[in-house]
């Protein structure tokens, strides 16, 4: 009977706590979702802050710009070079015709991927050329590339040359094609069958221990100065020739490839250059077009002053191409 009659106080509490631990699922369950949505929250921050990091990180630089207008055809012709650290896309490539009559642009999409180091020549292809109605050749104009993350990139105008610097140039770095960096000239011994020694860096190239097996490496820029801004592909003859002349002996390395470890690649497979592009030339075989190691590892073998020379064969463009760099002399020891 007490019991019914203090049925009025129990309902209050029952009710009472009912309310409370719905208070506290509620509670609960805001506390949850505002955690889920700060979270959402941070991780889209922390993925634009990471795209805007990429973007600043993007270095594109659009060189040698130079224009051909056919009709109302205007083809770029650039040199694209990523030097920073990120892969970049190139989505876009604007026209502009600045003639003060009449100023008009167009714009052309473009899928280009560039990884970081890589060159690309754009020459006489549809990938570079903008259909711009009224185009004029005796106009100027001006192009820019546009990046998949928003950053745009002028192009730079090409730069007319003398003839005089060039063959200036020609003569202090090795007449023809390539040009040699003779402070760049290097000399690797091994660390293992394949494996090159203190890579990238080397030695100074001009001692060579003579009873050693080394491998050359020569940093060649393509200058092209025909003009035509064409690519050059060093084929599996191209060698590095040493002449003894006290002893009237001579040693040669063939061409080979060395990956970004220091590992030279058993097949050889053809070097290309790019107009304007710069890049490292190895020579270390003794057989021509494969390395297997240790039947084909050379050394000098000869104590003295040597003459080199770098035989160069391939093609510049479409057509064949041979070059002799010579002024290159080192002393075996």
């Amino acid at each position: 009977m007490e019991l019914i009659a203090n049925s009025k106080g129990f309902s209050s509490v029952i009710g009472t706590t009912f309310m409370v631990l719905v208070m506290m699922f509620l509670g609960t369950s805001v506390f949850l979702w505002t955690l889920s949505q700060n979270t959402i929250y941070n991780e889209a921050v922390r993925a634009r802050n990471l795209e805007e990091a990429d973007r600043i990180d993007e270095h594109i630089v659009a060189l040698n710009g130079n224009y051909t207008v056919l009709g109302d055809q205007v083809t770029v012709k650039a040199v694209l070079k990523n030097t920073g650290s990120v892969a970049v896309q190139i989505i876009n490539l604007w026209v502009l015709d600045t003639d003060p009559t009449n100023r008009r642009y167009a714009n052309k999409s473009l899928d280009l991927k560039l990884n970081p180091g890589n060159v690309l020549n754009l020459g006489d292809s549809s990938n570079a050329t903008v259909t711009l109605p009224g185009a004029d050749p005796n106009h100027v104009f001006v192009s820019w590339f546009v990046t998949a993350r928003g950053n745009t990139v002028p192009l730079e105008q090409m730069q007319e040359i003398e003839q005089e610097d060039v063959i200036v140039a020609q003569v202090a770095q090795g007449i023809g094609y390539l040009a040699m960096d003779f402070d760049a000239f290097k000399v690797y011994e091994y660390a293992s069958e394949y494996q090159l020694k203190d890579f990238p860096n080397g030695t100074g190239g001009y001692i060579v221990t003579a009873a050693n097996q080394v491998v050359f490496g020569c940093k060649l820029t393509n200058y092209d100065p025909s003009g035509k801004n064409r690519s050059l592909t060093l084929s599996k003859d191209s060698l590095i020739w040493m002449y003894f002349p006290a002893q009237g002996k001579q040693v040669y390395w063939y061409i080979v490839n060395v990956d970004a470890t220091g590992s030279v690649q058993p097949a050889y497979t053809e070097t290309v250059l790019g107009y304007g592009e710069t890049g490292y030339v190895y020579f270390a075989s003794k057989s021509c077009g494969i390395f297997s190691g240790t039947n084909d590892k050379q050394k000098a073998g000869t104590v003295g002053p040597a003459a080199i020379n770098l035989l160069l064969i391939g093609k510049i463009g479409s057509e064949d191409y041979g070059q002799n760099i010579p002024f290159v002399s080192v002393y075996c020891s």
